[in-house]
Formats: C-alpha cells, structure tokens, sequence
C-alpha cells in the first residue's frame, strides 16, 4: 500500500497505525504527496477526528523527520490556540522569562487563521529565519529568540501541512496538537504554558469547551513528556487595540518602553501567563508569579532584553514604537449615535484587517478606539483601518459598513 491508500484509510473512518502514519509523515516530507493528497488527509482528520494514540502517533512521526535542539534540562515556552485578534503576548513574555533566568526558545509559525501570527509580527522587528547553529549561539548566550520555527527543518512536515491547512482554512486538532507538540519537543521544551482563548470566533466558544480541550492536552503532552499548565482565557475581544503585524509590533514596544502606556489587557494576559511559568520554572512561589513578571516589566529590564533578542538577530536595538510604520492608507469610523459598547465582534475584526492585507501586508491592520464597557458618544473615533493599497482599503471599508464590529447597547437585540 502507498501513503494516500492510508490517507483513503482515514477518509473511511479507519484508525491509522504509527507505521502507517510515518509513511504518510515520511513521503509529506519527501514530496510525494501532492497538494491535493495532503488536502485530503488533512480534510479527513477534521472530519473523523484522530484518537489519543494516532495523535501521539502523528506527534512523534513529526519530531522523528526534522532536527532536534538540546538546551539543557529546563527549558520553557508559552504557546497559543489562536483565535483571538491582537494576541502579541509573546513580545512581552519571551523577554520577562529570559530576564528572570529561564531558557525559552521561542519558536513561532506565521499567522493561519488569524490576521497576524508571532513571527509576523517578530519580524517587523528583526529577522525570525535562521540556520540551527544560529539559534543555538543566540539562545546560549542570550537565553532566548523569537523566530520562525518552520525555517529550522525542525518537524519539517509541520510546515508542509500548514500551507495546505491556510488555503483551506481549516485546523482540526488532530493536527493541531501534533504541530504544537512536535516543535516544542523539537526545539528540547520541558515545561509549557498553553494559551487557551475562549470566546465568539475562537476554536473554543466558552470555557467549558476549553477545559475540555485542555484536559485532553494536558494527558497528550504528558505522553510525550512535556510538563504543560493550560490557562483558559477571555477572547470576547480583541488583546490590546491593535490588530495586524506591524501595529500588534508597535503597541508592544509601547508597553515595554512605558508601562503606563500599555493597553490593560495586554499587560494582564502576558503577565498573567508570563507568571504561571516563572512559577513552573521556580523563580516565584506560588500564586506570585504576576506579581514578579509585572515589577520586571516596570523596571525596564524586560526592554533591555528585548532590545539584545533584537540585537542578536540583527534588527536595530534602539527601534522605537514611533519608527513602526502603518498603512500608508487609512481610514476612519466614527459613532453614528451615543452608547456604551456592549460587544466586539472578533470574527468580523478578523475579516477587516485579512481583508485589507494582514498577515501577507505587514504594514495593514486595524486599531480599535473603543472596547466593552466604554462610553461613545455620537460623533468619536471608534475604529482605524490601514492598508498599503486602496482597493484593499476599499473592500475592507465595505465590510465595516455592512456589519459593524463595535456593537453599541441599545432597545433593538438583532437587526434581521
């Protein structure tokens, strides 16, 4: 039999063996499977589903085909389902744990169903592909990078399977799981936080479809010996104002040059996630991990290690917020009528700043004004799109008018 007879396998419904699953792994990597075959597999494992063991399967079939790192017995890093607009938390976190003297080798994909991924971002500030002997001078002598993991060959399939899954705009959680895991246990990870968003537009609609999902994670890791603490976390909105590579770039140099200029919600989820792992990696004691990833913060000390990240791979060190550059086309939104915000439409976020160019235009994206909770008054600025092209601008600006993202309270529940 041939790997795409064990693809039609799981199209019928079948469970895969190891055996056949590192055939499929093996001639992804060399090759010999089309677009279309890798299509179908992936097709096929969102609609049947994987069991335990064929995902853990799949996971070592990954590790086993790519390059392998070994940083020592401790190391760690923070990963996330994705979902959520706006999520630059690795920015802050990355930079905190090194400056608290744990090892975190931050490998990132780019964006695939979201309008900006990590290394999207990353890579307004520096380089993110680099050779492993590159990454392993960097992390030994800063303890930590920021970088696309795909450009590693580490679990090569990975990234293969990726570029299908964004055309189809489809990632089912039999591959999902996998894609985490495999890198991380390639780049020699030990202890992981996962970032679980949960929320309207999200993989996870509420917590308790995330706690389930998180409880499933937690017993696949163990397998593979990945210690991992789950956090379940608010997606009704956007994290911070700011969606797309180059604007998600810029708030988070803000925030790491000033505290005080730093969006709530950004501050709270990086360094909520930040402390789980300085308390995994003992440097704080239970429940005060926040508390130390926030005085790090103030202090400055978390910049001054961002800016070496930068540094080291060969961005410009002394790059400020204001030297990001946006659009260059914009366009602005104001209330048609006084209110409070009452809800965020993250799905329609999502599709503005795609629509005008993100993640593939690194200088596109949106910039949210007002959130829920606040007060609008008829007439304020509520929403920015950029866009390096007008019929970009164009199409995004007409799906603003057709269903607006900020929603306002009022008498009527839904316009039909």
């Amino acid at each position: 039999m041939t790997s795409y007879d064990y693809i039609l396998k799981k199209v019928k419904g079948k469970i895969l063996s190891a055996l056949e699953i590192r055939e499929i792994i093996k001639d992804t990597v060399n090759g010999k499977l089309s677009d279309v075959e890798l299509a179908t597999f992936i097709t096929a494992i969102k609609i049947q589903g994987m069991t335990n063991e064929e995902i853990i399967n799949l996971t070592q079939a990954e590790v086993g085909t790519g390059n392998l790192f070994d940083f020592g017995s401790d190391v760690y890093d923070k990963h996330s389902t994705g979902g959520v607009p706006g999520n630059k938390v690795s920015l802050i976190i990355v930079p905190i744990v090194a400056t608290a003297g744990l090892i975190i080798p931050k490998t990132s994909t780019r964006a695939i169903t979201s309008p900006s991924g990590t290394a999207d971002s990353m890579e307004v500030l520096a380089p993110v592909k680099f050779k492993s002997n590159e990454v392993k001078k960097m992390v030994k002598s800063n303890g930590a990078c920021i970088i696309l993991g795909g450009h590693l060959e580490t679990a090569p399939a990975d990234s293969i399977l990726i570029k299908i899954e964004k055309k189809l705009h489809l990632d089912p959680f039999g591959l999902m799981i996998p894609s985490i895991l495999a890198k991380k246990m390639s780049m020699g990870v030990k202890k992981l936080v996962l970032d679980i968003p949960c929320g309207k537009g999200t993989k996870f609609k509420n917590a308790d479809e995330g706690r389930k999902f998180a409880l499933f994670f937690k017993e696949i890791s163990k397998k593979v010996k990945i210690e991992t603490e789950c956090a379940l976390t608010n997606a009704i909105q956007p994290i911070g104002h700011c969606v797309g590579p180059a604007i998600e770039a810029r708030e988070a140099l803000h925030l790491l040059y000033d505290y005080k200029k730093g969006p709530n919600s950004l501050i709270e989820k990086s360094t909520d996630l930040t402390g789980i792992l300085l308390e995994m990696g003992g440097k704080a004691q239970q429940g005060t991990g926040q508390h130390m990833a926030k005085n790090i913060l103030r202090s400055g000390k978390a910049l001054e290690k961002m800016k070496k990240i930068i540094d080291i791979q060969g961005g410009n060190p002394n790059i400020k917020p204001e030297d990001i550059e946006v659009g260059p086309l914009e366009a602005e939104f104001f209330s048609a009528k006084s209110g409070y915000v009452t809800d965020i439409n993250n799905s329609i976020i999502n599709k503005i700043a795609k629509t005008a160019g993100c993640p593939q235009e690194k200088s596109a994206g949106i910039e949210l004004f007002k959130k829920i909770g606040a007060l609008v008054k008829e007439g304020d600025l509520i929403f920015k799109i950029y866009a390096k092209n007008s019929f970009n601008l164009e199409k995004a600006t007409e799906i603003f008018n057709a269903s607006s993202p900020v929603i306002l309270g009022g008498m009527i529940i839904e316009r039909v």
